[in-house]
């Protein structure tokens, strides 16, 4: 299993500076720089899935706009900026994203179960929602007091309420993919 490359102690300028030098995707996260590995397939088609739902829902609603990696999302925290590219967030009225999915990576995981949820706990995004795709399961957690706090776990025959669009997603239709062979 290959685990993200770090490189420790970056400022935002050194961030850019290595972005803009490399073809590869990077995320600054408390001034540790994380190199991104490619996503499989089974990945981007619960990315497209989950997506696609949110967006549905965002617009019959008229109130949320779903964006989807690569895109940058720039988090201050304590008067540092940090830089990352979520799998999927959705935006609600505000500048920062009101939910972010993290779909789950041999390569990703640990970043995303640890660094990252503390990252969108400590710059207050409401829900997070980290996307088991090889298992058919999603783990959600809601800001609650300034703290992300564990609601459970929601299974393929489970519906998944989005608190920010006031609204849920059938999750056999998110991880009902069918692999087609090319």
């Amino acid at each position: 299993m290959e685990e993200a490359r770090v490189l420790r102690n970056y400022s935002y300028e050194d961030y850019l500076d290595i972005a803009n030098s490399t073809q590869e995707r990077v995320e600054l996260i408390f001034g540790d720089i994380y190199m991104m590995a490619g996503a499989s397939a089974l990945h981007q088609d619960v990315v497209l899935s989950i997506a696609y739902f949110l967006k549905s829902i965002s617009k019959e609603k008229k109130m949320c706009m779903p964006r989807i990696a690569p895109f940058d999302l720039k988090l201050d925290v304590d008067g540092k900026i940090n830089v990352v590219q979520p799998d999927i967030m959705l935006f609600c009225k505000y500048e920062k994203p009101c939910a972010v999915f993290e779909i789950l990576s041999p390569s990703t995981a640990l970043k995303d179960k640890t660094v990252k949820k503390e990252l969108y706990e400590k710059s207050g995004i409401k829900e997070y929602f980290l996307v088991n795709a090889e298992y058919s399961v999603v783990d959600k957690f809601m800001l609650i007091n300034g703290k992300y706090e564990y609601i459970g776990a929601f299974g393929a025959d489970d519906e998944l309420q989005i608190e920010c669009l006031e609204s849920s997603i059938e999750l056999k239709e998110v991880f009902e993919i069918e692999i087609v062979e090319s």
